[in-house]
């Protein structure tokens, strides 16, 4: 019954149907926080921005085959710390993509900020050159905390950018917030949530600390809180998120008023994106297959040679596993007409663990999505398509 509905070929698919974002990378940032993994650069030099700035715009201009005469649904500028750089860089780029009419009438085009570059000036300057959504680098309101992931601004700092942000009250806001951080306690993950609630914003990322190999943290003997308080940090916090009408629409991501990241749920729904900047990824469908790319990631090499890139065809052996690792994220799923509508292709052997799952109680009928107690084990519903 299931393939009536997906009986297109992967080597046959059509990236025109399929939405595409852009995504921008500076990757410049004061310091380099412990827990990051993300490609950084602390040695910012005169000529930098500029010199970057030109191989972005060469690069936005040589990748016209990869857009395929589709418009943005959405632009992110992130990082690193886009907020060192000049509005009038951000500026140069967001008039060369409506110039070339890159961008949807409804285009979400984000900008990440470090509470310590918040400004009146520095807002506005934004949202002339085309900024509407802003995510704020808070990770706490807790100053202990801040010290404990050895962030370079303040809880003052914190609560004075998301008082100047709201002040404005024109421009949509996410921030992030840790939980699960070295010698953090509930309490004040509870305060934490409740600061957050206390302003009037629309979307909440929620992220659990994780160490990854390639970070400082990873070479240090940390004491982390145990699995049992961490499950509590996330009750108490899911509770105090619901009483105040958020509902969480992905692993990380909480919203209301229908307020969710168009440029995350690309990602999540299997959409394509361009990644412009040292180190970017893209994902690119063509008519024959999906491609996953890497920029060079030292700044000087891409400025160099923009063009290139890294690539790694996903392969039919691991097709299934990249799906599912992104579509089982989102926590209301997608039903059948909605997969069949965004193009996205099902193999036959995605079908059969997706009936798998459906037995095994850890899916739901009906689409693709996590049953409650699957998307609680969710680790162990997507390894159902290894």
């Amino acid at each position: 019954m299931l393939l009536s509905y997906f009986l297109k070929n992967l080597k046959n698919l059509n990236p025109k149907k399929i939405p595409i974002s852009l995504y921008i990378h500076f990757p410049w940032c004061e310091k380099k926080c412990p827990y990051c993994d993300f490609n950084v650069d602390i040695h910012k030099q005169n000529g930098d921005e500029e010199n970057l700035l030109k191989a972005i715009l060469q690069d936005l201009e040589r990748s016209q085959k990869y857009i395929s005469n589709r418009k943005f649904t959405s632009v992110y500028f992130g990082g690193g710390t886009p907020s060192l750089i000049s509005s009038k860089i951000i500026e140069q780029i967001t008039k060369s993509l409506f110039k070339k009419e890159l961008l949807s009438s409804d285009c979400e085009i984000s900008f990440e900020l470090n509470p310590k570059e918040v400004t009146n000036d520095y807002l506005k300057e934004l949202m002339n050159a085309g900024i509407n959504r802003i995510s704020l680098g808070i990770q706490s309101f807790d100053q202990n905390v801040l010290s404990s992931l050895e962030r370079n601004h303040s809880s003052m700092d914190a609560l004075k950018a998301v008082e100047i942000i709201s002040s404005l009250n024109s421009i949509n806001t996410t921030i992030d917030l840790i939980y699960g951080v070295m010698d953090q306690t509930l309490e004040s993950v509870i305060r934490d949530i409740n600061t957050f609630c206390s302003f009037d914003l629309e979307h909440l990322s929620m992220y659990q600390l994780t160490i990854e190999p390639n970070t400082i943290f990873y070479k240090r003997n940390l004491i982390m809180p145990q699995d049992n308080s961490i499950e509590l940090m996330e009750i108490e916090a899911k509770k105090i998120l619901k009483r105040n009408k958020f509902y969480q629409y992905e692993v990380s991501s909480w919203a209301k008023n229908g307020q969710k990241s168009k440029h995350n749920m690309n990602y999540w729904v299997y959409g394509d994106y361009l990644g412009l900047g040292p180190g970017a990824h893209s994902k690119i469908t063509t008519n024959k297959s999906i491609t996953r790319m890497i920029k060079l990631k030292r700044v000087k090499s891409y400025i160099d040679n923009p063009s290139k890139t890294i690539n790694t065809k996903i392969t039919t052996q691991n097709y299934d596993l990249d799906l599912a690792m992104n579509l089982l994220r989102i926590k209301e799923g997608l039903t059948f007409d909605e997969i069949n509508k965004r193009n996205i292709y099902l193999s036959k052997t995605f079908i059969s663990k997706l009936e798998k799952g459906v037995e095994e109680n850890l899916l739901e009928k009906g689409g693709i999505k996590a049953s409650d107690i699957g998307y609680k084990f969710l680790n162990d519903t997507v390894n159902i398509f290894s």
